[in-house]
């Protein structure tokens, strides 16, 4: 194997890994072959024209290219480019690599040969005396063995390189394709799939206040046939590729059931063919293998497991698991299967907003990682070409990309001016369907001194949401994608002499981040922001945003138990552990087993944790006494990484479906311990209460269309 070293950094040029700190970082081949030339050329300026002749060698590229890849190498290096220690540029010059490196051959074939000279010479019992001749023997032919290595290593690499060239002159460039609408109806359409003959085009709808039932649209002349279920919601219909048939999704509370069913019969549920039974907890995504034989979807076991990918023989119905990752956070959340069938592509994350991408070769069972990717992708499916893929961009994407393997960005498929979801591939060769869809919240607020008056807050026109009250000011936070990412926001609350508001922005991520929850600490000073399972504390006086260093793990739940201390819910083994993370000492510590999440009333100062399995809220005045129960019943546990239960000035509030399998918000009363039905709200989690009233969101707009690519 062999490796290149420089200023503590490791090349692995076998694995075309780079290690720093530790942490094993997979290059993407242009990123790879670039850092390679510099390494092969320490201290030397190279040119623009240069590194276009050495790294990009046939390809036709602009100076951008050479930009944005060097940008890549300079953070897999850790390299800031104000402060270089690694790549300079040289003012209308070129490059230059600041530090040499070493070259240092581990290779076991030498250590092997050694071991078994020596080996043989003890087992002929003979004295070894070497001469000083030979010992300059020696010497001299090391530095020839290590040419001759370093000489089959720049040899393979140069095929592999040439290899990857050959494969990437055959990829074709997606031109930005242009748009055609399928639907533009009032309400939500998603999840399209078009016919492999192109005549009929099936997607759920989605309307407030029903289930979602299934859509069936004639493409010539519009008509629709709608396919619905008295009690459950269908939805992620699928065509056969070789028959009419429709595979799709059925719910109902912990029921979940894939059906197939021919297009003629589909509105008679007696009908339908059960292919298989899938967890209550979660929403799979389904897939035909291209000669029909096979049914894909991934599935989990609960809310604490990741998504497994499996498939069904739908000749016997025989379920099978496929060779695949590791599947513990989100498992592997999406994938699809080349238009030839020979690959799966599959999307991998953990806890952190980080997406590996891995191919299965299905004939062999061979699994391959591909790339890791600093953000998390939304979904993915295969190009026409069986080579490169077609995905959203980061979050929150307006457009639609294509890429490599590796995931490196090679074209823009399509731009649009709303955000893109759910897309599949057409049977055309060349096009694609997808989702185009635009929510807008507004944030509001009650004040419980002027008889709960609702006022409409500082909203702008796109998202404001996860509102959140300080606790003894005047203030608000939130949430807007005003600046196109999600960035939090600090507000005054209106007055009688003062209506508008000024903002203040408190983050500037400027990423593609997701963020679920905020959260004032008791005195006002910090504010927490729960993002893609981590944890972000601001300073609002110091205005300073500190990452909490809790690693690879989940995060549900939070609420703060005192001015230093965070509750909050993370898995372990498999299941819901509530966590207690000191800020100060940053100790992190189990609370007591078999409790989902929690909070602590500093008022009453009282837990109120949520039991694992019953839902119910148990009362604790001290963690090593029993629990009492409240009698109050929270389900689900947690909404939207929220947890699904909230302090009172004088109770707690939580979404309950205990009484007749309808859902509301229901009130558990400190004083008399009773338990009633709580105000209505336009929404039953993005809110929060104190004693100055509530502050929530309400739905503005809500629009979902399905597009088409149209190439020009």
């Amino acid at each position: 194997m062999r490796y290149l070293e420089f200023n503590h950094i490791t090349i692995d040029t076998q694995n075309q890994l780079l290690i720093r700190d530790g942490e094993s970082i997979i290059l993407a081949p242009k990123v790879y072959d670039l850092l390679i030339f510099f390494c092969k050329n320490p201290a030397r300026i190279i040119t623009k024209d240069e590194l276009m002749d050495e790294v990009w060698t046939g390809t036709l590229v602009t100076e951008n290219a050479i930009s944005r890849t060097l940008v890549k190498v300079r953070k897999a290096l850790g390299d800031d480019p104000k402060s270089p220690q690694f790549i300079i540029t040289v003012p209308r010059k070129g490059y230059r690599m600041v530090t040499e490196f070493n070259g240092s051959d581990k290779c076991q074939y030498n250590e092997q040969n050694t071991t078994e000279q020596t080996s043989t010479n003890k087992e002929n019992n003979n004295t070894i005396t070497t001469s000083f001749s030979s010992v300059n023997s020696t010497k001299n032919k090391k530095p020839k063995t290590l040419f001759s290595l370093f000489a089959i290593s720049c040899t393979l690499l140069i095929v592999a390189v040439s290899f990857y060239f050959s494969i990437q002159q055959n990829i074709e460039i997606i031109a930005t394709k242009q748009l055609k609408p399928l639907t533009r109806e009032i309400a939500d359409e998603q999840h399209p799939n078009v016919s492999p003959d192109l005549s009929q085009l099936a997607y759920t709808k989605v309307v407030r206040g029903k289930p979602s039932y299934i859509n069936i649209e004639n493409l010539s002349d519009h008509s629709k046939m709608s396919v619905s279920h008295p009690r459950g919601k269908l939805s992620r219909p699928v065509w056969s590729p070789t028959e009419s048939k429709i595979a799709f999704l059925y719910q109902h509370k912990q029921v979940c059931i894939i059906f197939l069913a021919e297009q003629k019969e589909i509105k008679n549920k007696d009908n339908w063919q059960e292919i298989t039974e899938c967890s209550g907890e979660s929403w799979p995504h389904l897939v035909f293998s291209p000669d029909g034989q096979y049914l894909y979807f991934n599935d989990r076991q609960s809310k604490a497991n990741g998504y497994q990918i499996f498939r069904v023989d739908l000749l016997n119905k025989q379920k099978d698991i496929i060779n695949q990752p590791i599947t513990s956070g989100q498992g592997n959340y999406a994938f699809d299967i080349s238009p030839d069938g020979q690959r799966l592509v599959m999307l991998n994350s953990e806890f952190t907003s980080q997406t590996r991408i891995y191919t299965l070769d299905i004939a062999q069972a061979k699994l391959q990682l591909r790339a890791k990717l600093p953000y998390l992708m939304g979904a993915v499916v295969w190009h026409h070409d069986n080579m490169t893929l077609v995905h959203p961009s980061p979050h929150p994407a307006y457009e639609l990309w294509q890429s490599n393997l590796a995931g490196e960005k090679l074209a823009v498929v399509v731009s649009n001016t709303s955000r893109v979801k759910q897309l599949s591939r057409i049977n055309n060769k060349q096009d694609f369907t997808f989702v185009s869809y635009l929510i807008n919240r507004d944030i509001h607020f009650k004040d419980s001194n002027k008889d709960n008056q609702s006022m409409n807050l500082d909203n702008s026109s796109v998202m404001d949401y996860l509102p959140a009250l300080a606790n003894n000011s005047g203030q608000y936070a939130f949430v807007s994608k005003r600046s196109t990412t999600a960035e939090v926001y600090l507000a005054p609350l209106p007055t009688e002499n003062k209506r508008v508001a000024t903002s203040k922005q408190l983050t500037f991520f400027n990423a593609p981040m997701r963020l679920y929850q905020l959260l004032f600490s008791p005195d006002d000073s910090q504010l927490m922001v729960l993002a893609d399972n981590q944890i972000v504390i601001v300073d609002i006086d110091k205005g300073e945003v500190n990452k909490l260093a809790l690693g690879n793990r989940a995060i549900s739940g939070i609420s703060w138990q005192d001015q230093h201390t965070l509750l909050f819910s993370t898995i372990r083994n498999n299941d819901w552990q509530l966590m207690q993370y000191n800020i100060a000492t940053k100790i992190l510590t189990a609370m007591p087993n078999g409790y989902q999440g929690g909070l602590y009333d500093h008022k009453n100062q009282n837990f109120y944790f949520l039991a694992d399995e019953s839902n119910e809220v148990m009362k604790l005045n001290d963690l090593t006494q029993t629990p009492q129960s409240t009698g109050l019943i929270c389900d689900p546990g947690f909404i939207n990484r929220q947890l699904n239960l909230t302090l009172t000035p004088n109770g707690l509030v939580c979404l309950s479906d205990v009484n007749n399998n309808i859902q509301e918000l229901k009130y558990y009363s400190f004083a008399d311990k009773s338990i009633s039905p709580w105000q209505k709200l336009p929404t039953s989690f993005d809110y929060q209460i104190n004693d100055k009233g509530v502050i929530f969101t309400q739905l503005k707009q809500s629009v979902a269309d399905i597009m088409q690519t149209k190439s020009n």
